[in-house]
């Protein structure tokens, strides 16, 4: 049917990353092979059992090639999603109940997948973040192994024909799923479920796809009907006219111009139009990504995420493999200056050999500096590493989720007799070494003035911040807007560190995700905050924003 005399529709959802996509809507569609496939075993239960294992085998094998695809295309932050995966199948419980259903008589892809329901709909259940997404991890691990039963592929089918271009529509789209989507001939995505929070719109946002989520059904009538996606304003529009075209078409080519304009000011510092300095840094996951950092011109590295030197290995990673990836960092930033954020495992990142036990709320449990000081040797090696990569350039260490001053006291104890030590071995490292601690919760933003006189400088975590002072759960896809537009708070309590610090003499940083909303990049400017770390690609898109700040 010609396009023309169809009926214009328009959906509105949340906007994930940035700008349009014009295309055709192709529907995304899984294979169905369960129903043919059958329930009950035919062979026995040793040899189905066999077959499960020899699956899970290449389940594994293919999630190394996913995480090295994403790592490559999106960064080692997002590439950790599939090591979650790796590790859920791992877990013996759930092997256990696989193996139980094979001897009552089911086949191995049945198995799992029940498995993985059972397990799900418990972890869902549960009003937690964390076990909520491992639900969704669960059944996305399960859906693999078992296409690998069937068939001997992933199972999941996109259907494209020609050399054109689509926009993708679908229920949901599972994390794996979104990083083998064909990024030459895929623009976009649409899903009719969703959360902002989840891992498939973080992959969506590291991945450069716009995308719109949570838009409710869509008939199936629109398959390869014209569609816009505008992720900017969170609407999808099917069968628009020609001057809705024609619009979006400008709108495109006035991004392109902008991405043109922001490469102009690599080189130039970070200053407002008043001519207030910024530094203006970037948040990395590994010593691999501070390549990417220098491409986009950042200042230095704001954040050096600790975890993925733990979330990589079966086993706590030791002294040396944790000094070689910081001093390799340090060396690639040639004299630019590296914060490293000390292990913040726990919450939504776990590992199993420093399994925290049975925590009802993970999120206020025994993560981040809690889980350091409960496991000093743990400590002590990291902030050797530390100390000793700091020989090789402008290092700081920093803390997260310290709550009290009490907690602050014992690092530094910590920290004073790790460089007594370097010392008495004749290790090189830098003695003035700056100490500082991130702002995540609402109890350090209160204490800010006591804190801020035992420590070189704040930065502040505001995708935690949000959580705990709007008590409302980041994951929850409900929640969205209150955690979108219930901002005053958390920006007030900002307000009162920037100022304690100040009045202290140290500086005051931000490394959440807000640091790179330009809608409050004024407001930061005017409380007085002077560092913002961001995701490299945000780099030069804010150094042009704080351009135009006051």
């Amino acid at each position: 049917m010609n396009n023309s005399v169809r009926t214009p529709l328009t959906f509105s959802g949340r906007g994930i990353g940035h700008g349009s996509a014009i295309g055709k809507l192709n529907f995304y569609r899984r294979s169905e092979r369960m129903s043919q496939g059958g329930i009950r075993r035919s062979r026995s239960a040793g040899e189905e059992t066999q077959l499960l294992r020899r699956a899970i085998a290449d389940a594994r094998d293919q999630l190394s090639r996913l995480y090295d695809t994403t790592h490559r295309r999106a960064g080692e932050n997002e590439a950790q999603i599939f090591e979650i995966h790796r590790m859920l199948l791992e877990d013996d419980d759930f092997l256990s109940v696989a193996e139980s259903l094979i001897l009552d008589g089911y086949s191995a892809a049945y198995a799992v997948s029940e498995a993985a329901e059972r397990y799900s709909a418990v972890f869902a259940s549960i009003e937690d973040d964390y076990l909520s997404a491992r639900a969704a991890d669960l059944r996305d691990v399960a859906s693999r192994v078992a296409s690998i039963l069937q068939g001997g592929d992933t199972g999941r089918t996109v259907e494209l024909s020609g050399d054109e271009k689509y926009i993708i529509a679908a229920s949901d789209l599972t994390p794996s799923e979104t990083v083998q989507l064909d990024r030459d001939r895929i623009l976009g995505f649409v899903t009719f479920a969703g959360s902002p929070n989840s891992h498939t719109a973080i992959l969506a946002r590291a991945l450069g796809i716009p995308a719109l989520i949570g838009t409710g059904e869509i008939n199936g009538d629109c398959n390869g009907a014209d569609a816009i996606i505008d992720a900017d304003s969170g609407l999808l529009y099917v069968n628009p006219d020609n001057s809705m075209l024609a619009r979006y078409r400008d709108k495109q080519r006035r991004d392109a111009e902008d991405a043109h304009r922001q490469q102009l000011f690599r080189g130039r510092p970070t200053v407002t139009r008043s001519g207030r300095r910024l530094r203006l840094y970037a948040n990395i996951g590994n010593e691999r990504d501070a390549a990417l950092a220098l491409q986009n011109d950042a200042e230095g590295i704001g954040l050096l995420r600790s975890e993925f030197l733990y979330l990589e290995s079966d086993t706590c990673p030791d002294e040396e493999t944790i000094f070689n990836a910081y001093r390799e960092t340090v060396k690639t930033m040639s004299g630019r200056p590296v914060i490293i954020r000390t292990l913040d495992i726990g919450a939504d990142k776990q590992v199993a050999y420093l399994d925290p036990g049975r925590e009802e709320n993970p999120a206020l449990g025994l993560r981040g500096v809690r889980l350091s000081l409960a496991s000093p040797e743990l400590f002590r090696t990291q902030l050797r590493a530390i100390c000793r990569a700091s020989a090789y350039g402008p290092v700081s260490v920093m803390v997260p989720m310290i709550s009290v001053p009490h907690e602050v006291l014992r690092c530094r104890e910590i920290l004073e007799k790790v460089q007594s030590e370097l010392a008495a071995e004749r290790i090189p490292f830098d003695a003035k070494m700056p100490f500082g601690i991130m702002l995540e919760t609402p109890a350090a933003a209160v204490m800010s003035a006591e804190l801020a006189r035992m420590v070189d400088f704040f930065s502040v975590g505001t995708n935690d911040l949000i959580q705990y002072t709007l008590a409302a759960d980041r994951q929850n896809p409900a929640l969205s807007e209150l955690c979108e537009s219930g901002l005053e708070p958390v920006l007030r309590l900002v307000a009162t560190a920037a100022e304690n610090a100040h009045a202290a003499g140290i500086w005051l940083g931000i490394c959440g995700e807000l640091a790179a909303n330009p809608a409050l990049t004024q407001r930061f400017i005017d409380i007085g905050v002077d560092e913002l770390s961001v995701s490299p690609p945000y780099v030069l898109p804010l150094r042009e924003r704080i351009a135009d700040c006051n």
